[in-house]
């Protein structure tokens, strides 16, 4: 029987696949399909392709197919999350927010300070630190139930000046006799704006800016 040789000018699987791969350095669905159905058309007609590795092919096909339809449906939901937080935050504006941080800005207006106690105390005290560490400020805690606690601040410091506009920090500590009670300090404001750089939301309060994240809860005004 006569050799049945080459199609002249025909496309091999083998330069079909360099073809597709020299523009990109990866192989997408359409093109891995485009090089199945050449496999196809140029295959020796006295040794075609195996029926097992072409199913084999079938499946590699399916499986790449889903993984784009994944990979797509990830990403929707990814910008759908970030366009939900965005819309999140703008709804906060107006609201009253406690926050974990203990970072606060003083303007000369009263400020909310809060601290929050894992269990009962028999002692502690609220601290106020200055822009250089220095203790400014410290008062008694009122409350000393396990929870979460706030009072209103002037600004004075324990002899009753007023402190001068800044950036502080609040402290907190408690005690049940000599046992140190676990306790955060929280700080109540007024949302009066959002601030989204770097695909982030900062929160701008009446005392300060704060993260998304620093958030613990939200009370309507």
């Amino acid at each position: 029987m006569a050799e049945i040789s080459s199609i002249p000018g025909s496309t091999t699987s083998a330069d079909l696949a360099k073809s597709l791969t020299s523009d990109s350095s990866a192989l997408g669905k359409d093109e891995f399909l485009t090089l199945m159905v050449e496999q196809l058309k140029n295959q020796d007609p006295m040794d075609p392709a195996d029926a097992t590795e072409f199913t084999a092919q079938l499946a590699q096909f399916s499986s790449l197919e889903q993984l784009f339809n994944v990979n797509d449906n990830l990403e929707s939901m990814g910008n759908t999350s970030a366009e939900v937080q965005r819309l999140s935050a703008l709804a906060m504006i107006g609201t009253e927010v406690v926050t974990t941080s203990s970072e606060f800005k003083f303007n000369g207006e009263p400020i909310k300070l809060g601290y929050e106690l894992d269990a009962p105390a028999d002692s502690g005290s609220l601290y106020i630190r200055d822009a250089a560490g220095n203790n400014v400020g410290s008062f008694p805690l009122e409350n000393m139930e396990a929870g979460t606690h706030f009072l209103e601040w002037d600004g004075t410091d324990g002899n009753g000046k007023t402190l001068i506009d800044g950036n502080y920090t609040l402290g907190v500590s408690a005690f049940n006799g000599d046992d140190a009670v676990a306790a955060t300090s929280l700080l109540r404001s007024r949302v009066i704006g959002v601030d989204m750089a770097d695909g982030t939301e900062t929160l701008v309060t009446d005392s300060g800016d704060y993260r998304y994240a620093d958030v613990q809860s939200v009370r309507g005004l």
